[in-house]
């Protein structure tokens, strides 16, 4: 919607209503009907007349409000998120009842749904001559930290080199502390000797 402006005639003084975009046009004065360019009015009655843009103005103030609501939204979320730690799923009961865990897309999925089995020592000493109490931090480490992301159980699975690898990729990112990563250490070789 065009606004309206206001001039001056030049020739009677009479006040001339006409569009903003006719500024700088001659038009017939409807007062003493003589040609007059319409100008801008640079004194204090002069005035703009306005149509519309109030609904410019809720249209504009609504998407700002609804941007800053995704905003505030998106961090809520962020934050709620951080404060459960990644505890997002449940781990399902190993008592096997039905409908315990959802439907597994494939057979590999299946696989990793599967409870974690207990690292239990078979005899009282190890390879390397430790007691069962003497790995007892190693092996809560490895129910922790490694069943916790990958289902890993057992160290046996992997090979000497592939595990040496595999522990030295992850103990960054499991964010061990020192003492931990020497008793992992010490349950895996343990172990695998």
């Amino acid at each position: 919607m065009p606004g309206y402006l206001k001039c001056t005639c030049e020739h009677c003084g009479g006040r001339i209503e006409y569009p903003a975009e006719a500024v700088g046009a001659n038009a017939p004065c409807p007062h003493c009907q003589r040609e007059t360019p319409l100008k801008l009015d640079g004194g204090d009655d002069s005035d703009i007349v306005t149509v519309g843009g109030g609904k410019a103005r809720l249209v504009l103030g609504t998407i700002v409000a609804c941007v800053i609501a995704v905003a505030v939204l998106a961090a809520a979320g962020i934050w709620v998120k951080k404060q459960r730690g990644g505890k997002d799923s449940p781990v399902a009961s190993a008592s096997g009842k039905t409908g315990a865990t959802p439907a597994p897309a494939n057979l590999q999925a299946k696989v990793e749904l599967d409870p974690p089995k207990p690292v239990v020592p078979f005899v009282g000493k190890f390879q390397n001559g430790l007691t069962a109490a003497q790995i007892k931090s190693g092996r809560e480490i490895i129910g922790g930290a490694c069943t916790d992301c990958h289902r890993q159980y057992d160290p046996a699975t992997y090979g000497g080199e592939e595990w040496n690898r595999i522990v030295g990729t992850m103990r960054g990112k499991a964010k061990l502390r020192p003492r931990q990563s020497d008793d992992l250490d010490t349950f895996v070789r343990s172990v695998r000797n």
